[in-house]
C-alpha cells in the first residue's frame, strides 16, 4: 500500500490554504458557501484486512493484490478518497480525516470493537464499513450519539431501519423509479415488454406503475408486433420499455419500433442493463434512432471537471481512475463539502449535489434513515453519444 495505512491513522487538512474554486455541482456548488471556522472529525471505515496481509511474504502480498478483488476494490476506492483529501487541502476544508481498518468479511467487522476503544464523542461522520450488515452495526453503535453513518458502496435495502444510516448507491428501486417519474413528466405513454424470466419487474410495474400497458408474451418470450402497435397513441412519445435478454424478441421489438416510428414518436426504454444489446448483429445505428434511454447512477462525462480529475489521477497513480476511484472521490469530497456548510451533516440532505460521476440526492426512508435518490436518465443521441435525457 504505497502511501502506508496505518491503524488509525489520522490525516488533517489544514484551513489555512487559500480555496481554489471550481464548479462541482449542476445542483447546487457546496464549494460557494463553505464554513472553515468549524473543525469537522470525519472517521472512515476501510476493509484492507491487514492482519491478513502482516503474515504473508513480500510475493506473497504481491500475489494477494493481484488476486484479491476485494483488496483491489478497497485500494481503488482509497485512491480515490486521496485524491479527495487533495482537493479538500486545495479548498481549506478545517477537516481531521481518522482512518481504520474495518477487518471485514460479509459477516463481520472490527468496526464495532473500534468504536468501544476510542471515543467517538466529536465523530461527525462516519464513512464505511463496504458491507451493509457491517454498516448497519456501525449505526446501531453510534445511533445513540446521533452520528451519521454513510454506506459507501451497498445497494441493499437494510432489514431494520436506522436513522442515522445514510445509502448513498440509489437502490434497484430508486433507479427504476426516477425513470418512470422521467416519463411520467414527459406525458409519456408507457408500455413494457416483460419476459417472464424478468419476474421481479413485472411485480415492480404490478405494485408501483400500474398505468403502464403490458404486452402479453408466451412463456417462450415471442409476441406479435400487432400486440405493441395497438397500444400507440399519436400525441404522445410512446416509451416502450423492452426486458428481454431473447435476441429473437429484441428483434421483433426493434423492427416494429422502427417501423412504427414513421408513424408515431416512439423512444426505446431499458430499467435494467441488458448485455444482449452488445450482440453484434444488433447495430448502434438502430438504438440511436429509436433514443434508446435508460436510468444509471453514473454518468458518461466529459466534463472539463471530469478530465482535470482523469489528468491529476493519472499524475499520482500512473493510471486511469476506475469506477471504484472514481466512487471513493466522490463520496469523500461531498460528504466533506457537507460537513463544511455550518451545520450537520443530515441538516445538508435538502441539498442536492453533483459530482464528477454521482449524484447525491437523499430523501428520508420511511423505515428510517436516508436514500440516495440520485440517477441520472441517458440516452444514445444520433452523433452516436451517450448524452443526459432533457
Amino acid at each position: 500500500m504505497k502511501d502506508g495505512v496505518k491503524e488509525g491513522m489520522t490525516i488533517k487538512v489544514p484551513a489555512s490554504i487559500s480555496v481554489k474554486k471550481e464548479t462541482q455541482s449542476v445542483f447546487k456548488n457546496l464549494a460557494q458557501s463553505l464554513n472553515k471556522k468549524d473543525k469537522k472529525e470525519l472517521v472512515l471505515f476501510l476493509p484492507f484486512n491487514v492482519a491478513k496481509i502482516k503474515s504473508d511474504t513480500t510475493i506473497a502480498v504481491q500475489e494477494r493484490i493481484k488476486k484479491d478483488k476485494f483488496l483491489n476494490m478497497t485500494l481503488d476506492f482509497y485512491s480515490g478518497v486521496l485524491m479527495a483529501i487533495d482537493s479538500a487541502k486545495a479548498l481549506g476544508l478545517n477537516i481531521n480525516v481518522k482512518i481504520y481498518d474495518s477487518e471485514e468479511t460479509k459477516n463481520f467487522t472490527s468496526a464495532t470493537a473500534t468504536i468501544q476503544k476510542n471515543n467517538f464523542d466529536n465523530v461527525d461522520a462516519v464513512i464505511g464499513p463496504f458491507y451493509q450488515d457491517n454498516a448497519e452495526k456501525v449505526a446501531a453503535a453510534l445511533q445513540s450519539k446521533n452520528i451519521p453513518v454513510i454506506s459507501p458502496l451497498s445497494k441493499d435495502e437494510e432489514g431494520k431501519g436506522y436513522p442515522n444510516l445514510f445509502q448513498t448507491m440509489p437502490s434497484n428501486e430508486s433507479v427504476k423509479n426516477a425513470m418512470f417519474d422521467y416519463m411520467n413528466t414527459k406525458n409519456g405513454n408507457i408500455i413494457a415488454i416483460i419476459d417472464p424470466k424478468k419476474a421481479g419487474i413485472k411485480q415492480y410495474i404490478d405494485a408501483y406503475q400500474k398505468d403502464t400497458k403490458l404486452v402479453g408474451l408466451t412463456e417462450k418470450g415471442s409476441f406479435v408486433s400487432d400486440s405493441i402497435k395497438k397500444h400507440f397513441v399519436k400525441d404522445k412519445t410512446n416509451f416502450v420499455i423492452m426486458e428481454s435478454e431473447k435476441t429473437g424478441t429484441i428483434f421483433t421489438v426493434l423492427n416494429t419500433l422502427s417501423n412504427a416510428s414513421k408513424e408515431f414518436q416512439v423512444q426505446l426504454v431499458l430499467l435494467e442493463e441488458n448485455k444482449t444489446l452488445n450482440f453484434e448483429e444488433i447495430t448502434l445505428n438502430q438504438l440511436t434512432k429509436l433514443k434508446l434511454t435508460y436510468p444509471s447512477v453514473t454518468k458518461d462525462s466529459d466534463s472539463p471537471e471530469s478530465k482535470r480529475f482523469e489528468r491529476a489521477y493519472r499524475k499520482k497513480n500512473n493510471i486511469l481512475p476506475n469506477d471504484f476511484a472514481t466512487r471513493g472521490f466522490d463520496l469523500m469530497l461531498d460528504t466533506m463539502l457537507r460537513l463544511s456548510q455550518g451545520t450537520t451533516f443530515a441538516e445538508t440532505t435538502n441539498i442536492a449535489t453533483e459530482q464528477i460521476e454521482y449524484k447525491f440526492d437523499y430523501s428520508p426512508k420511511i423505515s428510517g434513515g436516508y436514500n440516495n435518490e440520485g440517477v441520472y436518465i441517458l440516452y444514445y443521441n444520433t452523433d452516436l453519444t451517450i448524452k443526459q435525457a432533457p
